[in-house]
């Protein structure tokens, strides 16, 4: 028997109407609560010259206008009223318009990402372009939509949200400014990256051939290079690369992104379509509209919570908190282990890595085990091991990490 006969025919009331607004409400404020926290924070730290340079990069600068379009989707999710007018019109644009920004910003995150260490472009010329971007893409998008009043309370079920009542032209419409650009920016975000994980396992991989090849030419040299106060404790860079949770921490964030993206995403789009697609006419199909409200409204918690897991926000707080001295007496940073030793040498690209294998092995072999800028020449990148950490030129490392 089909579901859309007289016996299993179901009708939206007031109650159930009720309950999805109550559900929407609870499932956005915990998130909005918390991306706002975690912006207050930002604020806090950046207010400290000590930790202000540490917050300098692109990235984070990308997460903060994140966080602000997130706080205000979930501000216009919560506000917006579950019943026809004036505001329900503009709740409905106002939903959607800070959607976009907050999707598209959260791509340009990615994308910076690979831009910057696999193609080497500098990461600062080019992000005027993403706001830009993202503020154009969200504009056509969403003010046109709103301006032939495409945007209100949806009778069928009973949200602000797209309200053609032709089924067809709805459709048109939801595809054309929201969910194709959704799943695109989600596709995007996701390719990214990929390609920056297979980027940082390609670099592990050559500079781990490099190092091989150098200390087989001259592994006394290399020992007295690299020895650390005691006879047995030598600095091993991929063995540190391997072990450090920093590192991890880092590829892992970068994982994260699009698997929230793919996610979140990916199931409002899903949800949307069927519901225009199918119509609404049983139980089931108001349980996925019950589902498809609360996928909307964790995804500020979701984005708030990546937001305090931002490795700029935490080595800021890690730099308050000072630097510990070591054993000897010496100052050293607790945390620039092998994730900075790395990425400072990212500037020069994997291809010319692998191509100079040799050449590398020898420089390595005269004390230099991290190339710098290749930009800059006549200058000698040389990596000094002081106290069992990796000193690296903190100018160059400076200039690259704020690209990202």
């Amino acid at each position: 028997m089909s579901d859309t006969t007289p016996q299993n025919a179901f009708t939206l009331t007031d109650a159930d109407i009720n309950l999805s607004a109550v559900l929407a409400l609870a499932c956005t404020i915990p998130g909005t609560c918390i991306s706002f926290l975690a912006l207050l924070a930002y604020s806090v730290v950046v207010c400290f010259k000590r930790s202000r340079a540490k917050l300098d990069r692109v990235s984070f600068r990308l997460m903060v206008y994140t966080l602000v379009f997130n706080i205000l989707f979930g501000i216009a999710y919560a506000a917006t009223p579950a019943s026809p007018g004036v505001l329900c019109n503009f709740g409905a644009f106002a939903v959607n318009f800070t959607l976009s920004f907050s999707t598209f910003f959260t791509t340009c995150i990615a994308l910076n990402l690979q831009l910057v260490l696999v193609h080497g472009v500098n990461g600062k010329k080019m992000e005027k372009y993403y706001i830009a971007a993202t503020t154009i893409l969200s504009i056509v998008l969403n003010v046109p939509t709103y301006a032939v009043h495409q945007f209100g309370y949806n009778e069928d079920t009973g949200t602000c949200w797209y309200s053609n009542i032709n089924p067809r032209l709805r459709l048109k419409w939801i595809i054309g400014t929201q969910s194709f650009w959704i799943t695109l920016a989600a596709t995007v975000e996701t390719i990214c990256s990929c390609v920056v994980l297979g980027w940082i396992y390609r670099f592990q991989r050559i500079t781990s051939i490099m190092i091989k090849v150098s200390t087989r030419t001259k592994p006394r040299q290399i020992e007295e290079k690299t020895r650390i106060g005691s006879s047995d404790n030598v600095f091993r860079p991929v063995m540190l690369v391997a072990r450090d949770k920093h590192y991890r921490r880092v590829v892992l964030r970068i994982a994260m992104y699009p698997i929230v993206s793919l996610i979140v995403n990916y199931t409002t789009v899903i949800l949307d379509l069927n519901m225009t697609v199918r119509g609404f006419h049983t139980q089931r199909d108001f349980n996925l509209l019950i589902l498809d409200l609360i996928f909307y409204g964790i995804r500020p918690l979701a984005y708030g919570v990546l937001s305090i897991t931002d490795p700029a926000f935490v080595n800021a707080v890690r730099e308050l908190r000072g630097t510990e001295v070591n054993r000897n007496g010496h100052r050293t940073n607790s945390e620039r282990t092998v994730t900075q030793l790395d990425f400072a040498s990212a500037v020069q690209s994997t291809a010319d890595a692998q191509g100079a294998v040799s050449q590398s092995s020898k420089e390595l072999t005269h004390g230099s085990i991290i190339p710098g800028n290749t930009e800059e020449s006549g200058e000698s990148r040389t990596e000094c091991v002081e106290s069992g950490r990796g000193s690296v030129h903190d100018e160059d490392l400076w200039k690259f990490e704020s690209q990202l």
